[in-house]
């Protein structure tokens, strides 16, 4: 492994994230990226206490508190007539009970920051424009092709490509994705153009019928991200992501909610993105390939944990290879310690989707009545998330 370099496919998050943790271990590390840049798209991104952990203990505390908010609350709401139901205390929560802050972030800005902090250290390996074409696992190193017909020799392959991951496909050529019949808007407003009355507005999460609409500020409350997901019969296209209209947007979401209606009416050019679900994926590993993030486990962006998981995944791959070495058993270690994990991450996703869209208007009211009541209770957040934020990479016993 120390004559040939570990090879990442992949430069958004999960991808940077396990270069920089390599790179810190002094391990031989190049990164491959199809596109012919950094990427500039992209819209908010929740950093839990798990995920912050992960950037402070990489030495991007300054960095990440220079650029993103720390949310003192967030609000959940009825969507069609504005009653609040529950108000979380996040960041006084978070840092008391899991000693790292809850941040909302431009996912761009979260990615721009691991890179400059990989070009400081080594600004020669990450590599632009090379779509993977092909690989083949040797016995003692992996031959890798891409599109531009360049060949390289590595000691492993870790696929951080995503949902589309051409590594993935190598290692489960039959795993099909399928729409689930949900479909997520997304778009970043400048704040300068809303009125004082949206500005004011904390985080909040409005649960209308059928759907449901996120929106919070980003970039020193110079931004606002917004997310609104809908149930929808049919996708059109390969494409899992889509540009949309203002005009689908207004109809998905109609004139019920002023708040809503005022934040689609600035918005230029919403971006559209087909959820699909894929069967729990059964290989993320073989005898030199792994495949982390997006790429082994989709997530839908309804508990904001994909973008968490996925460093997770960085950093406990990381520690594997730099304090175990590389062998195939350990990287099937990997798999099982993090499949227990995510697929209860993924379950509890698609619970708060389904209680974010609740239609059933008997139990519609005994979930918000619930939710009202609970919360004067006790922080709903340190009753449903506690088992999520508490999770810290770098300290969590493996092997």
């Amino acid at each position: 492994m120390k004559n040939k370099p570990i090879i990442i496919i992949g430069a958004g998050i999960s991808g940077l994230t396990l270069g920089l943790a390599l790179l810190k271990k002094n391990i031989n590390v190049q990164i491959f990226e199809k596109e012919k840049e950094i990427e500039q798209r992209g819209a908010g991104i929740n950093i839990s206490p798990n995920g912050s952990s992960i950037l402070y203990n990489l030495g991007l505390e300054e960095k990440i508190n220079s650029l993103a908010c720390k949310p003192k609350n967030i609000e959940l709401r009825n969507f069609n007539n504005g009653l609040l139901l529950a108000r979380q205390n996040l960041n006084n929560s978070c840092e008391k009970k899991f000693k790292y802050p809850f941040f909302q972030a431009h996912r761009k800005d979260v990615i721009n920051i691991l890179f400059d902090e990989i070009n400081k250290i080594n600004s020669e390996i990450i590599f632009f424009g090379y779509e993977l074409e092909e690989f083949e696992e040797k016995k003692d190193h992996v031959s890798i092709k891409f599109n531009n017909n360049d060949r390289i020799e590595g000691s492993l392959i870790i696929g951080c490509d995503g949902i589309n991951s051409k590594v993935g496909e190598v290692l489960n050529p039959t795993a099909k994705s399928k729409f689930s019949n949900v479909i997520a808007w997304r778009g970043v407003i400048k704040m300068e153009d809303l009125s004082e009355k949206v500005k004011s507005l904390p985080p909040t999460i409005w649960m209308g019928n059928k759907k449901h609409f996120v929106h919070y500020p980003i970039r020193k409350n110079n931004l606002l991200n917004f997310i609104g997901t809908v149930r929808k019969d049919t996708w059109l296209g390969q494409s899992w992501h889509q540009f949309g209209s203002k005009e689908d947007l207004k109809k998905d979401f109609g004139k019920v909610n002023s708040t809503v209606e005022e934040i689609i009416e600035n918005i230029d050019k919403p971006n559209k993105w087909g959820l699909f679900d894929i069967k729990f994926i059964k290989n993320w590993v073989s005898k030199r390939a792994v495949i982390i993030g997006d790429a082994a486990h989709p997530m839908s962006p309804s508990y904001g944990q994909g973008g968490n998981s996925a460093m997770e995944d960085a950093i406990i791959l990381s520690r594997l290879i730099s304090e175990h070495n590389y062998s195939k058993n350990n990287l099937l270690y990997f798999q099982k310690f993090r499949e227990k994990r995510i697929k209860k991450l993924q379950k509890s996703s698609l619970r708060n989707l389904k209680i974010f869209h609740i239609k059933n208007p008997i139990l519609k009211f005994i979930i918000h009545s619930g939710l009202y009541i609970l919360n004067k209770i006790i922080p709903l957040i340190l009753i449903q998330s506690s088992w999520v934020y508490k999770f810290n990479a770098f300290k969590v016993g493996i092997k």
